[in-house]
């Protein structure tokens, strides 16, 4: 259970950082943690999808990885220091709730498979 007490005292920590960034956690998966921008959150906020897209989105995900990694840095596994390893990509994606027992919002596209292999 040690490893799982890290990674929730990490991933609290990630979350409270993108809470304050503006962005949106999209969800964890294992040691994985992905982060859209506020607009994929809403998809289908109508009115926010016809506003032009907001540049700065991209500096405050770039602030926000840069965060997240010196966060890291204040952890250690059996005298082995946490890393981050981030991929950063800008550009078109689709959403939509997917299933329904456990439902879930999921977001596709090359942007999103483009950055999983950053």
């Amino acid at each position: 259970f040690e490893i799982f007490n890290l990674m929730d005292d990490v991933f609290k920590v990630f979350d409270h950082l993108v809470s304050m960034s503006g962005m949106y956690k999209y969800q964890h998966v294992g040691d994985w943690y992905i982060i859209t921008c506020p607009r994929a959150a809403n998809p289908f906020a109508e009115q926010e999808q016809r506003k032009p897209y907001p540049h700065d989105y991209v500096t405050s995900m770039v602030q926000l990885a840069s965060c997240l990694q010196l966060a890291c840095k204040g952890y250690d596994y059996k005298g082995t220091q946490l890393s981050l390893k981030v991929g950063v990509h800008f550009g078109s994606a689709a959403g939509a709730v997917i299933g329904v027992h456990r439902s879930f919002y999921c977001v596709y596209g090359d942007t999103i498979n483009t950055t999983a292999r950053m």
